[in-house]
């Protein structure tokens, strides 16, 4: 009698493997959270909107709430890299920053996420809470070194570069603040852009006398 090497348990089908599997898992998983929150997703939600089994989701993510710290910081990875993609053009920095603010409203207009992670940080272990915050400052700290390097060209005063990019990330709340009605405030998302830009610039475009 041959011997046969027996697959992990919910090891994914090879049908399934023929697509970066996790990543697709990842996406979907995220978009669910956001859109019904992370109570009332399960991972068997997750599993058929993926258009894999339950157990492929646990193959790669053993519970909810690793699926959910390894979604976000995979979305704030994606954010980072096209606000960095952006940042190295070479143009001004208020052009940039202009670019990164319409692109960063069109992508999250239903997406908070200091009040989504207010939200779910009481499911989560101390270190995946740590893991997300690290996420965010690397983004943070994009940011920051775009403004230092501006400073230093002398193309904006003398901002304290980390101040400057904490003030900007809160700016982009305002983008989507909603009337009591529902409504967007500034629904013309490049005018909530100009906006924001126009407010932080006033802080930081010039020298002080």
């Amino acid at each position: 009698m041959s011997s046969t090497s027996r697959k992990p348990p919910g090891r994914p089908r090879s049908s399934e493997q023929a697509a970066p599997v996790s990543d697709r898992i990842l996406q979907i998983a995220m978009h669910e959270f956001i859109r019904s929150g992370y109570d009332a997703v399960s991972m068997d939600d997750i599993a058929k909107a993926s258009g894999v089994t339950k157990a492929s989701v646990y193959y790669y993510f053993p519970s909810k709430a690793v699926l959910l710290t390894e979604s976000t910081i995979r979305l704030m990875n994606v954010v980072r890299a096209a606000t960095l993609k952006i940042l190295q053009k070479p143009l001004p920095l208020r052009e940039r920053l202009l670019e990164v603010t319409y692109n960063h409203l069109q992508a999250t207009t239903s997406f908070d996420f200091e009040g989504f992670m207010n939200k779910i940080e009481t499911v989560l272990t101390p270190e995946q809470t740590e893991n997300m915050r690290k996420a965010e400052h690397q983004l943070l700290e994009a940011l920051a070194d775009a403004f230092a390097d501006a400073s230093e060209k002398g193309e904006i005063g003398t901002a304290d570069s980390w101040l400057a990019a904490r003030s900007y990330m809160a700016l982009l709340m305002v983008g989507h603040s909603k009337q009591p009605d529902g409504t967007f405030t500034y629904p013309d998302k490049r005018l909530a852009a100009d906006k924001i830009v126009s407010m932080l610039w006033s802080g930081i475009g010039s020298n002080p006398a």
